[in-house]
């Protein structure tokens, strides 16, 4: 038997446009390197880290409140930092005021303060360290999802649980997803998942929608590749998947668009890209994992910087309806503009509970950050 791999991976962290202040967390990870022992990879993670620490200021990640930043509430943030002989500002200050303090004395503290200082911004991370399973990892094939960018509807998918819309049939231009794609099948053999997406790719007629939707086909500015050359690909999965398992369960994000929100068309519409994270045979595992990793990107999270409200499903009237239910301690937008919301939500932290939060995300329940599929495997 195999052992297991340590994997190095830069978290993901946008800089939304239109003016926000504030660099967002995604539940996005990239591999950066890998090593045969837990303690190599966490010197790597650590001197990474310190290089990407350099200079900045935890107070813009995350959003405007403490809650993005740090597992210790104002008071206890205040106290952490007088143990290092840091003279904090009044803990009662407003998220702008700490971020303005750090500016200001960040500069002066000692690389021992500084440390100490950072240690408490748990929730500020810029790298971390996997355990990988031992072996191979699996092949899946997937198709790439386009939509319509016109009339800003998805294309049907390879088994038709996303329609056209009718009425722009004749529209030129199709643009893919900027990652993810619909999962199709898992392939134990990098050989065989090329020549499955091979014979896929060379074979339009296998897709006759696109040809009557897009009389082009266009990739995003991340996904190399023109014209319908790249309707599939393959990507690995890590997972301990034995041979002649034949299924497996398939724990997938939502893909992201240029934007920061999840992937959508017209009125909120999932246009069906997904990012494979990991394997099972069990799947209650996976269900426990997907359930970890929702639960771990709440916490770190503003739902409204990834969801549009559209993407409730609920008309204008029900949605603020429901936003009425959770009680929050500030007065909600009244419209559907999806700035005014995201710095509400950011306001509202400090004084909002763990259900209330728990609450709010369930407004997109219909939409989840992370999801279990069953997938079929060839041993090919």
């Amino acid at each position: 038997m195999g052992t297991s791999c340590y994997t190095v991976r830069r978290l993901g962290w946008y800089q939304p446009p239109h003016g926000d202040p504030y660099t967002r967390r995604l539940p996005t990870a990239e591999p950066v390197a890998s090593f045969d022992t837990f303690d190599e990879a966490d010197a790597h993670r650590w001197a990474l880290e310190a290089d990407a620490r350099a200079g900045e200021n935890p107070f813009r990640f995350g959003g405007g409140a403490v809650f993005f930043q740090s597992s210790l509430d104002g008071p206890r943030l205040h106290d952490w930092l007088m143990d290092a002989g840091i003279d904090p500002p009044a803990s009662e200050l407003r998220h702008h005021d700490w971020r303005a303090w750090w500016d200001a004395f960040a500069h002066t503290w000692s690389p021992d303060q500084l440390a100490h200082a950072w240690a408490a911004f748990d929730k500020v991370p810029f790298f971390d360290v996997t355990e990988d399973d031992p072996g191979e990892p699996l092949h899946l094939i997937q198709e790439v999802r386009y939509v319509d960018r016109s009339s800003w509807f998805p294309v049907e998918t390879f088994d038709g649980t996303h329609d056209v819309d009718p009425a722009f049939v004749w529209a030129i231009l199709g643009e893919a997803d900027p990652e993810g794609g619909y999962p199709l099948r898992a392939y134990r053999t990098a050989r065989a998942v090329s020549a499955a997406c091979e014979e896929l790719n060379g074979n339009p007629q296998r897709r006759p929608e696109y040809l009557t939707q897009f009389r082009w086909l266009r990739t995003s500015a991340r996904r190399p590749g023109f014209g319908r050359s790249g309707m599939f690909e393959a990507v690995s999965v890590p997972g301990a998947v034995p041979a002649r398992s034949g299924t497996a369960y398939l724990v997938q994000r939502r893909a992201f668009g240029e934007s920061g929100h999840v992937c959508h068309g017209r009125n909120g519409r999932d246009t069906g890209s997904r990012v494979p994270v990991r394997l099972f045979t069990d799947s209650a595992a996976a269900v426990a994992h997907r359930d970890e990793l929702i639960a771990r990107a709440a916490s770190v999270m503003n739902p409204f910087q990834v969801y549009t409200p559209p993407m409730s499903g609920l008309t204008e009237q029900n949605f603020l309806a429901a936003v009425a239910a959770l009680s929050a301690p500030l007065p909600w937008p009244t419209g559907f503009r999806l700035a005014e919301w995201r710095e509400w939500w950011d306001l509202c932290q400090d004084e909002t509970t763990d259900d209330q939060r728990e609450a709010a995300w369930a407004l997109f329940a219909g939409q989840p950050l992370f999801e279990v599929c069953r997938v079929e495997v060839s041993d090919g």
